[in-house]
């Protein structure tokens, strides 16, 4: 029931602990959004923000908090958009040498409306960067290939990029030795046969698959948490670990299904969620944890992101000290 990740943490040597090869954005988030307004209509926000997001930004900030050192590899406008998310990135510690600045691009943004749950809906345009593939991404920072732990995130709002390459990409990180980790976020095309299907061929070189729940069913056609569970494990070469907001998150170890609850929190604003989740999972790998307490640290990560307003990226012996309250079931 302690299964450990294929990988080891003491690998060398490793130029930094993570490269994390992804999109970036800035979120404007809306929060206390009730109900959708029907068309022609309008609704009131309570309060809204404005940050550096996409799923590699967010995973970047939430590592460099739990300790580890980390690059990002992607894209970004050169307008005023693109030169705050290098700025503030590199203002938290998170290397972006690897960056690339698209002349006449123009940077994604996202709007996010927030229940006051915590739960959300996105309204993105992934801008103008050109044709933002996986030589691209790579070619500027050939370190991304030996970092310990190689993660390759919201592939979905990357449409450039070839699911076919990135697997090879994946599988070269592998052969060096390297964790590669998964996770391309929501379809917003609708899951096409040729989607799924490209997405199970990065899974073949894929040590540590993390999607959430909705993902997972959309890759799988089932519905129930087990056989969902079950279902998605038999294309990853590794550990998945399937995420569900407040229900907590899932794996497979043998024959057993087994939950990590959340922690009961209250939520202010779940936009990164997941991605915090996925930076606890990868510093408990590193730290040498086994499965089950690497998810038990990224659910304290999670849960404390998700319960501030200000402030939101843990500090590892903040995470760690929550993670002992962490429980874990089977189903």
């Amino acid at each position: 029931m302690t299964r450990r990740f294929a990988k080891s943490p003491s690998r060398a040597p490793a130029q930094v602990d993570l490269c994390v090869v992804g999109n970036l954005t800035i979120d404007v988030i809306f929060r206390g959004i009730r109900e959708m307004p029907p068309w022609g209509q309008e609704v009131l926000a309570e309060t809204r923000t404005e940050s550096v997001a996409g799923q590699a930004a967010a995973m970047g900030f939430a590592s460099v908090a739990l300790g580890m050192t980390v690059e990002v590899v992607g894209a970004v406008g050169d307008d005023a958009a693109g030169e705050r998310i290098r700025r503030e990135l590199g203002d938290a510690g998170v290397g972006v040498e690897a960056l690339s600045i698209v002349e006449g691009g123009v940077t994604p943004l996202s709007v996010a409306l927030v229940r006051p749950d915590g739960e959300r809906s996105f309204i993105s345009d992934l801008g103008r960067l050109g044709n933002v593939n996986v030589e691209s991404l790579t070619q500027q920072w050939p370190r991304a290939l030996s970092a310990s732990v190689l993660a390759l995130v919201g592939t979905s709002n990357l449409p450039g990029l070839d699911l076919r390459d990135a697997a090879d990409m994946l599988g070269r990180a592998r052969a060096e030795g390297a964790l590669s980790v998964f996770d391309p976020g929501w379809d917003a095309h609708g899951w096409s046969p040729s989607t799924v299907e490209a997405i199970r061929t990065v899974l073949a070189e894929t040590d540590l698959f993390l999607p959430n729940l909705d993902e997972a069913r959309a890759l799988t056609g089932e519905s129930d948490v087990e056989s969902v569970v079950r279902a998605i494990s038999q294309y990853c070469a590794g550990v998945v670990i399937v995420k569900a907001g407040g229900e907590g998150s899932y794996v497979a170890i043998d024959d057993e299904i087994l939950v990590v609850h959340a922690l009961a929190t209250k939520v202010d604003n779940a936009v990164g969620a997941g991605d915090v989740f996925d930076a606890g999972v990868i510093a408990g790998f590193l730290r040498g944890g086994d499965v089950v307490s690497a998810m038990a640290l990224g659910t304290a990560a999670a849960s404390r992101y998700v319960s501030r307003h200000v402030d939101r990226f843990a500090s590892y012996d903040e995470c760690d000290t929550l993670a002992r309250q962490v429980t874990t079931t089977s189903i």
